[in-house]
């Protein structure tokens, strides 16, 4: 998937009410984000230009903050499941 709907897609998703948020398409985004910047992260070890570096650079810059973002969003919603203070839904759902 292309860095830039994947970031649009969990700017999407961090948008959302926490009571409305879907914690398992939130929690496969944020997978897809770590795997993305992985692959990123192999091709700037092969890549040599300067120009082509920086921007997988900026690529990878972007996709970790993102992926720290919804990370933090995802962990607080498990703490609030497991102490039992939802909303009456099952918020995985």
């Amino acid at each position: 998937m292309k860095t830039m709907k994947l970031v649009s897609r969990i700017e999407k998703l961090l948008q959302c009410p926490p009571d409305e948020l879907p914690i398992r398409k939130l929690r496969k985004t944020i997978k897809t984000i770590k795997q993305k910047q992985e692959d990123l992260e192999e091709r700037l070890k092969r890549t040599r230009r300067k120009g082509s570096r920086r921007r997988l650079q900026l690529k990878i810059n972007a996709l970790k903050l993102q992926r720290t973002r919804g990370a933090e969003i995802y962990h607080h919603l498990i703490a609030i499941h497991e102490h039992g203070k939802e909303t009456g839904r099952r918020p995985w759902n």
